[in-house]
């Protein structure tokens, strides 16, 4: 395994969802992740997402594009809290290439991250969720 970013992987059993509507950047987090050694799922549908996550006690963290078609990421974090227990603890971070739209989240405990990605920032604000979410 490769050393980015001066970061040394992590090997975790729990799972993030990685949301995105942009389906061409969706491998690209996988693989990020898998290098890391973290189990991630990815999905373009906000609903979809939704639907795996109350299923899959496994994901503890959500990072979600913020500007998305059918259910923006601000919308996909609160449908996760109204239908998962609070117990499960999953965490979120929010991504999005629109500076001005970051406003839109009142919660200062959720990263906001700018695309395109700092990658050094990134793996970061996944370090602190997964244990934050222990």
């Amino acid at each position: 395994m490769s050393n980015i970013g001066g970061l040394t992987p992590q090997v975790t059993a729990a799972s993030i969802m990685l949301v995105d509507d942009e389906t061409d950047i969706l491998p690209e987090y996988q693989e990020l992740m898998e290098a890391f050694g973290y189990s991630a799922l990815t999905e373009s549908d906000p609903e979809a997402a939704l639907s795996t996550i109350v299923r899959t006690p496994e994901i503890k963290v959500l990072v979600t594009d913020l500007k998305m078609a059918k259910m923006d990421g601000i919308g996909l974090i609160d449908a996760v809290r109204a239908n998962v227990a609070p117990d499960r603890n999953i965490q979120f971070i929010v991504v999005s290439g629109d500076a001005a739209r970051r406003s839109l989240l009142d919660d200062p405990d959720i990263p906001v991250l700018l695309k395109p990605l700092d990658l050094d920032a990134f793996l970061s604000a996944i370090r602190k969720a997964m244990a934050d979410a222990q």
